[in-house]
C-alpha cells in the first residue's frame, strides 16, 4: 500500500520552500511514498485572508479532493499548529514529524503593541518570503488564532526537531509539550535555529527513519 506524507509549510512561506524541496528530492527514491506539498497561500490574496482555521480547512479539501484515506505529516512551524489540530479534529493521521513548531497560537513572535494598531488599521504588512515582498495580512489572523491558544494532545505519534537557538519560537515550548505527553511525544533538540536550514540531512533522516519505516 502506498505511503502518503504530506508536508505543511509555516507562515509566510509557501510549497516552495526549502524544507518541502529538500524532501521531495530526499523521499523520491523511497518506494511506494507519494510525497505531497499542499500551498496554503498560492496567490498574496490568500495570503491576505490567512487564518489558521483556513488552513485546516484548506488542508481538509486537499485530502478529500485526492481521496487519500490514511496519511503522515511532516510540518514546519505554523503548519505544526495546523497539523495538530487538523489530526485531532478529522483523524486519518498516522504520525507527525513536527519541525521547529509552533504548538500554540500564543507562541507566535508578534509584540503585544502591534494589535491596537493591527485592529485599527484592519491589516498589517508581513514579509513574504515564497512571494519575497511584503504583503497585507488581515486582522482576522489574530481574532481566529486565539481560539487555537492551547496545544493539546495528538491522536498519533509525535516527533520534533527543535533547536536550540531558535529565537522565534522558543524550544522550551516543546520542551513542556514532550514532558506533557511523554508517552506521545519525542524531542530531539538540535544545535541551530528557527529555520533549520543547517540540518536538512537531519531532517530527511527523521523523515526516512520516522514517517517511511
Amino acid at each position: 500500500m502506498k505511503k502518503i506524507i504530506l508536508h505543511l509549510h509555516g507562515f509566510a512561506s509557501s510549497g516552495q520552500s526549502a524544507k518541502a524541496l529538500y524532501l521531495r528530492q530526499r523521499l523520491a527514491d523511497c518506494p511506494g511514498v507519494e510525497f505531497l506539498v499542499p500551498d496554503f497561500n498560492p496567490t498574496p490574496t490568500d495570503f491576505e485572508f490567512l487564518t489558521v482555521t483556513g488552513m485546516i480547512n484548506r488542508l481538509r479539501q486537499y485530502i478529500l479532493d485526492r481521496d487519500l484515506g490514511s496519511i503522515s505529516i511532516s510540518a514546519s512551524s505554523l503548519g505544526s499548529l495546523v497539523a495538530l489540530h487538523y489530526a485531532r479534529r478529522f483523524g486519518g493521521v498516522k504520525k507527525l514529524l513536527l519541525l521547529a513548531p509552533v504548538l500554540s497560537y500564543s507562541s507566535l513572535p508578534f509584540p503585544d503593541e502591534l494589535f491596537t494598531a493591527w485592529e485599527k488599521e484592519g491589516s498589517i504588512k508581513v514579509p513574504h518570503f515564497g512571494f519575497k515582498e511584503e504583503l497585507a495580512l488581515r486582522y482576522d489572523f489574530h481574532r481566529d488564532g486565539i481560539s487555537y491558544a492551547a496545544p493539546g494532545s495528538s491522536p498519533a505519534p509525535v516527533r520534533i526537531l527543535h533547536g536550540i537557538n531558535d529565537a522565534t519560537i522558543k524550544i522550551q515550548s516543546s520542551r513542556d509539550y514532550a514532558a506533557a505527553y511523554p508517552d506521545q511525544v519525542t524531542l530531539f533538540e538540535l544545535d541551530s535555529d528557527h529555520a533549520l536550514l543547517d540540518c536538512l540531512e537531519v531532517i530527511g533522516d527523521h523523515a526516512s527513519d520516522f514517517l517511511v519505516s
